[in-house]
């Protein structure tokens, strides 16, 4: 059966030759001339394994389209012209598999196509009540320790969790461990990304609705919690929660009934919560952006995730496994590679290592992953251009990943609006530098060859 890819972009030419270059390719292609006929084909029951989404379209741009499909498992490539590093973030932040500009050839394009049908199948593959899967809880250090210890004592119990961390840094899992551990591990265990979710239909995401509560709501939806009913129910970004929401959830916790959206009255649920955010919620509290009765109402167990540069005694397992889960536990990394990733301060987190691998293993050309690839697949990264990357070692020559001049954009003076060219334009100067101006030995060390860094040259000016 083949892949279906559904390309959108408000662009009818682009998509043509797009649709025409892919199913050549053996896909079968869908096609949207924007956000409004893309979101209901992205949220069908059965929507495609993965989407070309244009990041700037009409009323309804890319961004707005991750954001209302949040629950989808349709894996999104972002492509643009409009790029900018801040995009790209905010892209990949609302669960997009990665981001290019445009123009992009469909054979650069395959191998992320089928990572991101290979992603969507093994999501797919895990949905449902009793068959939901966790990965484990990979790493030697004191900090996941102590997480394993957190999940062994907090499962049996049915109080709140508030599981802290960073962006990738596995509350999901975590969440996930609490749930396949407890006593409702044959009952549903269902997922929230708060930032998903348009403030107007937080109510019935949550809570429910009647058939005919308000226009658009054609049959009777049960909701988060009625979906959760006698399981656990994961509220991801718990902050973006808006005011309102806040207190019908505080409710929801203290009675253990909601009141779905033009109901004439309340229902029963039995559902844990387990929250989490990447922010201080204490501070969003003080900020007057969080209430404080429903910040001590889920901070009954709360565990914080460290960060990966925190613990990089994690690094080796954690490779090891992540390897070994994308088909890949044949590849052997060097010594200088493994150099490359320990000075790497990982702002992107596990979830930012496992793309660096996925992406290591398709350009891999035998079965090592050498020094010179990794720091290629390093400043690949979207994540390394965010203005949280700084260098944590020496200069690692060749790419020079660990310095900031070569993360183009890793300076603190740099905005956060540098395009992605403009961050191209400073990586590859950086590397002509260390190179002693050599275009042949820069070109070997970026990966391309010599005459398409020519072009990239002249196009500079």
């Amino acid at each position: 059966m083949k892949a279906r890819v559904l390309i959108i972009d408000d662009d009818a030419a682009f998509r043509f030759a797009m649709a025409k270059a892919l199913s050549r390719r053996g896909y079968e292609v869908l096609q949207a001339d924007g956000g409004a006929a893309a979101i209901p084909l992205l949220n069908a029951p059965s929507p495609p394994e993965a989407a070309l989404l244009d990041l700037r379209m009409g009323a309804i741009d890319g961004l707005e389209v991750l954001r209302r499909t949040g629950r989808s498992p349709t894996r999104i490539i972002v492509l643009t012209g409009h790029g900018s590093v801040e995009a790209a973030v905010d892209a990949m932040k609302l669960g997009a598999l990665s981001f290019l500009e445009k123009p992009v050839d469909a054979g650069v394009l395959e191998p992320l196509l089928r990572q991101a049908v290979a992603e969507h199948n093994e999501a797919a593959s895990g949905r449902g009540g009793a068959s939901i899967e966790a990965p484990p809880l990979i790493g030697d250090s004191a900090a996941m320790a102590e997480v394993r210890r957190f999940v062994e004592r907090a499962s049996p119990s049915d109080e709140t969790v508030a599981v802290y961390g960073e962006t990738g840094t596995g509350k999901e899992v975590v969440a996930r461990h609490l749930h396949l551990h407890s006593g409702r591990r044959d009952r549903p265990f269902v997922a929230l990304n708060a930032a998903t979710v348009q403030r107007e239909l937080f109510d019935s995401e949550l809570f429910g609705h009647r058939k005919g509560a308000f226009t658009g709501a054609l049959s009777h939806h049960r909701g988060m919690f009625g979906e959760a009913n006698g399981g656990s129910l994961f509220i991801d970004e718990v902050a973006e929660l808006p005011a309102e929401v806040q207190a019908k959830l505080l409710r929801a916790l203290e009675t253990g009934r909601v009141r779905p959206v033009g109901a004439s009255a309340e229902v029963d649920v039995d559902v844990r919560i387990i929250a989490a955010t990447n922010r201080d919620l204490w501070s969003e509290v003080q900020a007057g952006q969080f209430r404080e009765d429903l910040y001590f109402r889920l901070q009954v167990l709360p565990v914080v995730l460290a960060p990966l540069r925190e613990r990089p005694e994690d690094l080796g397992p954690l490779t090891a496994h992540l390897l070994a889960r994308i088909d890949a536990g044949h590849l052997r990394i060097s010594e200088d590679a493994r150099e490359a990733m320990r000075h790497y301060e990982w702002p992107g987190n596990v979830r930012e290592l496992l793309n660096v691998l996925r992406r290591a293993a398709l350009f891999a050309e035998s079965d090592l992953i050498d020094a010179e690839l990794m720091r290629r697949m390093l400043a690949a990264s979207v994540f390394s251009h965010s203005s949280r990357f700084h260098a944590s070692g020496p200069s690692l020559g060749g790419a020079g990943v660990g310095s900031a001049s070569a993360a183009g954009g890793a300076s603190g003076d740099r905005s956060s609006s540098t395009s992605l060219a403009e961050v191209e334009r400073a990586h590859i100067e950086a590397v002509l530098n260390e190179m002693g101006g050599n275009v042949t030995r820069a070109a070997a060390a970026l990966g391309i060859d010599r005459r398409t860094l020519q072009r990239k040259l002249r196009g500079f000016g």
